[in-house]
């Protein structure tokens, strides 16, 4: 009889039915595990351990787990599995879940849980967790405890419909709660699994059908196609509006229509081209351009891919409503605050668009020029010293001017990092790799988690910038550093406290916000290196941090760089910068 492989746990049903799920997993193209330390999650993690040819990571907490297998699932775009002990620790995951629902990240959670019999009983670390994650998962499934009577069959099967769900269409996490009754060791039973039964889960792991890649193919309709068409060709003041596009191909697509338009385009950091355009528009809250956006009134205005960072086109559009409004996106929920009722959503492949545009080559009319050259001044208004203090677009121009642009890649914090990207810096002719955030929900934690599943899964290493308050949120994943997969420097800008409220309406009232919103400290971070065993290195001026991150870039390792700055350089900075007229 052939021999049963090494990499099958057959101690017990528990073992086994863990084996079982673990290869049919790997079956359906699974690599990633972040599994967190407990006793009842112990026979998934045995089934793992048989498997070194997988990616398995032990994470000490559970909230930073699920962002680090977030992160794995944004390089790779298949599920990443997560694996946890019974009671509060599956309640951890839950902002990563809402991150992966919204920003459609393909997750599958399994909860381990003890047996039906002791979940009501008073029994130690024990909450229902049945559909534990409520609507932000896409399916839920109870599984019954391993035992003699485990259908093998039907369990493969609800891995697979579970695998298939979470890739298929809009992606998303699904959850599996797996309880488990003693033994949770990898000690022999009487009635464990026989070696007949072993061969009959392998053959069934031989016959599971690969889930193959699912792409987005959805056209436009000929009708809408007609219409779309007709709209471009009958505008005389158009615009276009590139948000977050995920994909190189997607990013590609809506730079080869938007080239092809021709008109005044205004590309999100988060899409991809941006800096790569002619008819590229800068910063639309600079006054000068917003009085030229105002000006210009635009007729026709085409949207593509998810919301930018910037929310200055939602007012916008509602002020000048353009007489049409066409949104292509691949969200499920309507893209538009302002309902503009001539706005018409489509879903779409990108990479369809382009094609159907022939339209006669675009010549530009006073207005169109009139609106690049403002736009050209607020470009020429970065290359000024504006400011001699050390502000967060300082850090962001010398980012953009040397980082790698092959096998490396840039995540943005959210509040104050992504804008000074956004909004900060002058990247016209510059070519960034590829730009990740978490900007489902704009969290502010787990940023650095999640930077380090993106090393994991792409392989390469990346810069990931942050300020002060989101690395707070995070200082247990800088423990992870040292042990990231391929580099990550981490330039934390530290303004001590949450400065992004200095540039909204609340800033008036003082004595609101500080300092319970602002929440202003005097941390330093030297020490959480120190505790890493990581490089640390902390500068407080513009030439200190160009020597400091070109040197780490050269090094090759992970490390910190700490850049102080004072708690109003940014608004300051900003300030200067919208008073060039």
């Amino acid at each position: 009889m052939e021999s049963i492989p090494k990499t099958w746990l057959t101690q017990n049903w528990n073992t086994f039915a863990s084996s079982l799920l673990v290869h049919g997993l790997s079956q359906l193209g699974v690599r990633g595990f972040f599994v967190s330390p407990g006793y009842r999650d112990a026979p998934f993690i045995a089934a793992l351990q048989a498997r070194p040819d997988l990616h398995v990571k032990s994470c000490m907490d559970e909230r930073a787990a699920a962002y680090e297998a977030l992160g794995f699932a944004k390089a790779t775009r298949r599920p990443s599995v997560l694996v946890c002990t019974s009671g509060t620790a599956g309640a951890n995951y839950l902002p990563a879940v809402i991150e992966a629902k919204t920003d459609q990240l393909p997750l599958l959670l399994i909860t381990c849980d003890r047996p039906f019999e002791m979940v009501h009983a008073g029994a130690q670390q024990v909450i229902d967790q049945r559909q534990l994650f409520g609507s932000f998962v896409k399916q839920s499934l109870d599984f019954p405890a391993p035992s003699p009577t485990l259908d093998m069959a039907a369990w493969l099967s609800y891995v697979r419909m579970l695998v298939e769900i979470s890739c298929e269409g809009r992606q998303g996490p699904v959850h599996v709660n797996l309880p488990f009754r003693l033994p949770l060791d990898p000690v022999e039973t009487a009635d464990r699994p026989t070696d007949a039964q072993v061969m009959d889960a392998q053959k069934l792991i031989r016959n599971l059908a690969v889930q193959p890649d699912i792409t987005q193919s959805t056209r436009l309709a000929p009708k809408v196609a007609r219409d779309w068409l007709d709209d471009l060709r009958s505008a005389e003041r158009g615009l276009i509006i590139l948000g977050r596009i995920q994909g190189r191909e997607q990013q590609r697509a809506a730079a080869a229509l938007a080239s092809s338009l021709g008109w005044p385009c205004y590309a999100d950091i988060t899409s991809g081209v941006k800096g790569r355009l002619e008819n590229d528009l800068m910063d639309p809250t600079h006054p000068l351009m917003t009085r030229a956006l105002e000006d210009y009134q635009p007729d026709v205005c085409v949207y593509l891919g998810r919301r930018p960072v910037s929310g200055f086109f939602d007012n916008y559009l509602q002020k000048v409503q353009p007489r049409a409004y066409w949104v292509f996106t691949t969200e499920a929920t309507v893209q538009d605050p302002g309902h503009l009722p001539q706005r018409r959503q489509v879903t779409v492949d990108l990479t369809t668009l382009a094609p159907l545009w022939s339209g006669a080559p675009f010549v530009p009319m006073p207005v169109h020029e009139a609106l690049w050259q403002t736009s050209d001044r607020v470009r020429s208004a970065l290359q000024k010293p504006l400011f001699p203090g050390f502000a967060f677009a300082d850090v962001a121009q010398e980012i953009a001017a040397a980082i790698p642009t092959r096998d490396h890649g840039l995540f943005l914090g959210n509040s104050t990092a992504i804008r000074a990207f956004d909004n900060w810096c002058d990247l016209q002719g510059k070519r960034l790799p590829n730009i990740e955030a978490n900007r489902g929900v704009n969290g502010i934690e787990g940023n650095i988690a999640t930077t380090l599943g993106l090393a994991a899964g792409t392989e390469h290493a990346w810069t990931l910038v942050l300020g002060d308050v989101s690395a707070l949120h995070d200082l247990n994943s800088i423990l992870g550093l040292p042990q990231a997969k391929a580099p990550i420097i981490l330039v934390l800008v530290n303004n001590s406290g949450g400065r992004i409220f200095e540039f909204l309406p609340i800033q008036a009232h003082g004595w609101v916000k500080d300092p319970l919103i602002t929440t202003p400290h005097a941390f330093r971070f030297e020490g959480v290196a120190a505790m890493a065993g990581l490089s640390y290195e902390h500068c407080s001026d513009r030439l200190r941090f160009r020597d400091l991150y070109q040197k780490a870039l050269q090094s090759g390792k992970s490390c910190i760089i700490e850049c102080q700055q004072d708690a109003l350089a940014d608004q300051m900075y900003v300030k200067a910068f919208k008073s060039q007229e």
